[in-house]
């Protein structure tokens, strides 16, 4: 074993010039797998992390489901849950009854950390002459930080004083912005004809452009005044839910539209499109990946063929003095596996070295874009440079498969006579 290892690193030691170039076109397809999943992996978290901390993993909406559907509180645990479904279960219209119930009753099941109900609706902000179009949003601010820590995303005022004061408003930075007001100030919002003088009493920024230049967080009863909603609490639009695991989202949407009989959505079917659009950059990204790596397989195969091609007679030699077919196939598939292997390592590390890079490069998000940041978001796993390595092994293998096949059947006795 030791004299085919010698062979092997003697071989590919004297044709170390064409070996390079084979092991450079891994290298590339290596560093372009390394660079672009940094980039798009950096991409998801930052999607997932943003978007499942400042939204419902799952909601509720006020929208009773088909008779078929209706919820049966057998085999239901949760006396709460049981006695609500119970009252409740036949009512036709379209509001959710008695949703502070409802929503104890929800966080009586495995898997739900939080539930808060809401109402919204659409109305223009105002201070001076600037005006603006607002998602206007009603919550109980106290139990809604449990199901999106909006806490967690104030950047001036306090979040604590929004339950306090019945007037008071939440705000996003884009809005401050281009109303010029802060907190302390005052503005106005009208919503179906009322109007409503409201102190803003914190600003908070997502990075998520959508909310934060659109989304006007005020107490549930203000937006139900101003909606025209009544002042009851049944004037409600749904109920956000919070999960242990937005993993498994979709299975609990299920199980409450099943025993509440409201219409409920995950965090995954709200935003199928946006993940559908990941899944399909992926694809094609690893089919261009792949291109690339096959590219640097067809390298090895042509240096491979060259080689085989020059040293027939040395091969017949080996034959001669006893090697066999078997070891004349492991010398050549071990020279193309040590080629994927070096053209990998470097391929690896210049990859390292553009992820660290990159996290330099302003990231340049506008208006126009889903975020904002001020550098590209790229995430460095160990598990990329382990398929990076893997494929590009593989690739190597199977590249010295057909040249070591051909070596191995080479016959010493035609070689030698000169026949070939």
């Amino acid at each position: 074993m030791k004299l085919l290892g010698k062979i092997v690193l003697r071989q590919l030691w004297a044709r170390r010039g064409l070996n390079a170039i084979a092991a450079v076109g891994v290298l590339l397809g290596v560093l372009t797998l390394v660079a672009i999943s940094g980039i798009m992996d950096g991409a998801g978290e930052k999607f997932f992390s943003t978007i499942l901390q400042v939204s419902p993993h799952i909601v509720v909406r006020a929208e009773r489901l088909d008779s078929a559907t209706t919820p049966r509180p057998a085999g239901f645990e949760g006396p709460s849950a049981i006695a609500y479904v119970t009252a409740t279960g036949g009512d036709p219209r379209r509001r959710i009854q008695r949703p502070v119930e409802m929503a104890d009753a929800i966080e009586k099941l495995e898997g739900v950390v939080a539930a808060s109900p809401f109402a919204v609706g659409t109305g223009i902000v105002a201070s001076s002459s600037k005006t603006r179009p607002v998602e206007l949003r009603g919550v109980d601010f106290a139990r809604q930080d449990r199901v999106t820590p909006l806490h967690g995303y104030v950047v001036s005022g306090s979040y604590a004083s929004l339950a306090a004061t019945p007037d008071s408003a939440l705000i996003g930075t884009l809005i401050a912005a281009d109303l010029g007001v802060k907190v302390g100030d005052r503005i106005t919002c009208v919503a179906r004809g009322q109007t409503a003088s409201l102190r803003v009493a914190a600003v908070f920024e997502t990075t998520i452009n959508a909310v934060d230049k659109g989304r006007l967080y005020v107490n549930l009863r203000q937006a139900q005044s101003l909606l025209r909603r009544g002042d009851g609490i049944d004037g409600i639009d749904g109920i956000e839910i919070r999960v242990g695991d937005p993993t498994h989202a979709p299975e609990i949407t299920t199980r409450i539209e099943r025993v509440f009989g409201y219409d409920a959505e995950s965090w995954q079917q709200v935003n199928a499109n946006f993940l559908g659009l990941l899944a399909q950059q992926g694809f094609v990204v690893n089919l261009v990946i792949g291109a690339l790596l096959a590219v640097g397989g067809f390298g090895i195969l042509a240096v491979q063929i060259m080689i085989v091609g020059q040293k027939r007679r040395d091969i017949a030699i080996l034959r001669s003095v006893g090697f066999r077919r078997a070891d004349i196939l492991q010398i050549f598939l071990a020279q193309g596996v040590a080629i994927a292997f070096v053209g990998s390592l470097f391929g690896s590390l210049f990859g390292h070295f553009a992820l660290v890079w990159l996290r330099t490069v302003k990231a340049g998000g506008g208006g126009g874009t889903i975020f904002r940041a001020e550098f590209m978001p790229i995430q460095e796993t160990w598990q990329t440079y382990l398929s990076a390595a893997a494929f590009s092994l593989v690739v190597g293998a199977l590249a010295s498969l057909l040249p070591a096949w051909r070596a191995s059947r080479v016959d010493p006795i035609d070689v030698l006579r000169g026949q070939l």
